[in-house]
């Protein structure tokens, strides 16, 4: 494969001399870069290109996408593309998957050129294919008038597959603007097929006045950049080499104060010398700028050298103070801290106790000082040597500081329960008792030595179990107070409690009784059943319960400590299916239906009523109905029928039914 450097594709237009004037170049008056951010990138302005937008991702044939890397596409046959041309993680490039046939894939007309000059065009693409059967981008360049008349082609040729990650390669030509044309159109065409390969990156794309090599130099200095102290008088003497090959060209020194962002023509300054005075401090960029006559100025129309950095330092006024925390507690150290101004890049220091230097540190970069036993009438200071540029009086003396050193306060905690021994259910209180612990001390409840809670000097739970040994921990509120534990540790003795297994709700029959016999544990000595009723002995384990009706019997037991549990079971009382003998369906609002009873507690599933014929007169499966007397709306005689129920019986758990007569009556 073969390998694709940076390239540059010089093209010499006519015999003129300016056309050879390609040593130097101007600052970019065109510099598209696509943009940057940290997602995918908007479509281009209509126009500049006839391949499809998509909004990231991997464009498909005929499509392009405006994005800051690439990733995976189309299975890894297209490169791993990390950032852009210049290593901006968030800067934006056009990614190019070309369409099947050669077309202008980028089109944009260029405005704020001169005329009669020459410009380099330049712009950094990529062959994004890692498959060396993939049909290989080629790209032509054309620089056309705006009416379409060309002044300038290049091509670049097939681009071959980058080596060793992605590899961006620069293609660059020249060009002359003619007289009076200040606007150009930038083409690019794709001269290979589509299909499988035919894949790029584009970025950077720039326009710059092209003119002859300038080199500058400054007598007596080497570098590019030259540092002199604010009161060094010598004058600074600037000299320029121009390539010899514009017919004729105007010269112009230049400054700037910020960085290079912005320059301006120095006054007078206009031969291949330049003589600088001394001057205030600060940062100064110097630079010769090269024109044809009529360009001179004109930032589109020049080129420049390269800058030289002029730093005039003010003089440093070097200072240290020293700083330590408002006290120290007795027993601890004390540390100082010296903060410098105009120290330079390694200032040395003399730390000094009670007027004496400190044996360690001396003469040494420590910028720290530690004092292990420290008395409040220690005065701690510093000397600092600094070593900044153009300094005139190195030697700085700090402030004196003393720091108070404060007793250890005596304080203290004791701890106050509402019960150590109780039940396991019971919510046990904890109340700490502060000895000289300051407006605001701070609290630390354990139990077992983890801590369970801060939140002041109270705690409550029901979460303790036997043996458990409850501390309080508390630091005072007064300045250097320590933490102290509470002497005296709680141990809790927490009693089980008792339980209590009933059997399940269960039906006898009326006129019937059942032995209660709960499953209990634990040292009882106290038995309560209730209600009483129906219950042979209400203080026993297991008493006899004969209810007339479905009760439920709670049952209270208390352990020798006092711990208590409760439990219930419901008796539920099952009497035998009595249905009414005589009804009168006369409107009186008084035993007009014949109906189960609602009290009955079974499931009745059917009620049918039969005349003497043995003919059925009335039917339901809904307890809530009855018979009114009535057949299809019709008035049936006053006499005996007959009735069938079947129904859920719950002793027997069987469907069982039941018959018998009620007499009509009119």
């Amino acid at each position: 494969m073969k390998y694709v450097a940076t390239i540059f594709f010089l093209f010499l237009c006519g015999l003129a001399s300016a056309q050879t004037c390609m040593g130097g170049l101007g600052d970019p008056i065109v510099n598209i870069t696509f943009g940057q951010g940290s997602g995918p990138g908007a479509a281009l302005a209509p126009g500049i290109t006839n391949l499809n937008w998509i909004s990231g991702g991997c464009p498909d044939d005929g499509q392009y996408a405006i994005v800051n890397y690439t990733a995976n596409c189309w299975g890894g046959t297209w490169i791993t593309v990390p950032q852009d041309h210049t290593g901006n993680d968030n800067g934006y490039f056009m990614l190019i998957n070309a369409s099947f046939t050669p077309s202008d894939f980028y089109v944009q007309r260029i405005d704020g050129l001169c005329g009669g000059t020459s410009y380099q065009f330049a712009a950094w693409v990529m062959n994004v294919g890692v498959i060396t059967t993939q049909i290989r981008p080629n790209v032509t360049f054309r620089i056309e008038k705006t009416d379409g008349t060309l002044l300038q082609t290049s091509r670049t040729g097939d681009i071959g597959l980058t080596r060793g990650g992605a590899t961006w390669n620069q293609y660059a030509f020249y060009f002359d603007t003619p007289p009076g044309v200040s606007s150009v159109v930038i083409r690019m065409i794709n001269n290979a097929p589509g299909g499988a390969g035919n894949d790029l990156a584009l970025d950077d794309i720039t326009f710059r006045a092209a003119g002859p090599s300038i080199t500058t130099a400054v007598a007596g200095f080497s570098s590019d950049t030259i540092s002199l102290c604010q009161n060094d008088p010598q004058v600074l003497h600037f000299s320029a080499m121009i390539e010899n090959c514009f017919p004729s060209a105007t010269y112009e020194w230049q400054v700037s104060t910020d960085g290079g962002v912005s320059w301006s023509a120095i006054p007078g300054q206009s031969g291949q010398t330049y003589d600088r005075a001394a001057s205030v401090p600060g940062n100064y960029l110097y630079r010769m700028a090269v024109a044809q006559p009529g360009n001179a100025g004109i930032t589109s129309c020049s080129v420049a050298s390269l800058p030289k950095l002029v730093r005039i330092i003010p003089f440093p006024v070097p200072s240290v103070t020293v700083s330590s925390s408002p006290y120290v507690c007795a027993g601890n150290v004390a540390v100082f801290t010296a903060s410098t101004v105009d120290g330079g890049t390694t200032p040395l220091y003399q730390w000094k106790l009670n007027g004496g230097n400190v044996s360690t540190g001396v003469g040494s970069g420590d910028t720290t000082l530690t004092i292990t036993a420290p008395a409040s009438t220690d005065v701690v200071s510093c000397v600092m040597t600094s070593n900044a540029a153009c300094v005139i009086n190195p030697v700085a003396v700090s402030n004196n500081l003393s720091v108070p050193v404060i007793p250890i306060p005596v304080t203290g905690v004791d701890i106050a329960v509402s019960a150590d021994h109780v039940c396991a259910d019971s919510l046990v209180s904890f109340t700490a008792l502060p000895f000289n612990g300051g407006a605001t001390p701070f609290f630390e409840w354990m139990v077992n030595g983890v801590v369970v809670d801060s939140t002041g000097p109270f705690y409550a739970t029901r979460l303790l179990a036997d043996g458990d040994i409850v501390s309080c921990v508390m630091t005072g509120g007064l300045t250097c107070s320590p933490p102290v534990v509470a002497p005296e540790m709680i141990q809790m003795t927490v009693y089980p409690l008792p339980t209590i297994l009933l059997t399940p709700d269960t039906i006898i029959a009326g006129g019937t009784g059942i032995q209660l016999a709960p499953v209990l544990s634990g040292d009882i000595t106290q038995y309560q059943w209730s209600p009483v009723v129906g219950l042979n002995d209400p203080t026993v384990a297991g008493p006899l319960a004969r209810p007339v009706s479905t009760t439920t019997y709670q049952l209270e037991v208390v352990t020798a400590e006092g711990c208590r549990a409760r439990g219930a079971e419901k008796i539920s009382v099952y009497y035998d299916v009595q249905m009414p003998g005589a009804f009168s369906p006369n409107g009186d609002g008084h035993n007009d239906l014949f109906r189960v009873p609602p009290s009955i507690p079974v499931n009745v599933r059917r009620l049918a009523v039969y005349n003497r014929q043995g003919a059925m007169v009335f039917e339901t499966a809904d307890v809530s109905r009855g018979w009114d007397g009535r057949l299809g709306g019709n008035t049936q005689p006053a006499g005996v029928y007959v009735w069938l129920i079947e129904y859920d019986n719950p002793l027997t758990k069987r469907v069982e039914m039941k018959k018998g007569t009620v007499i009509l009556v009119r």
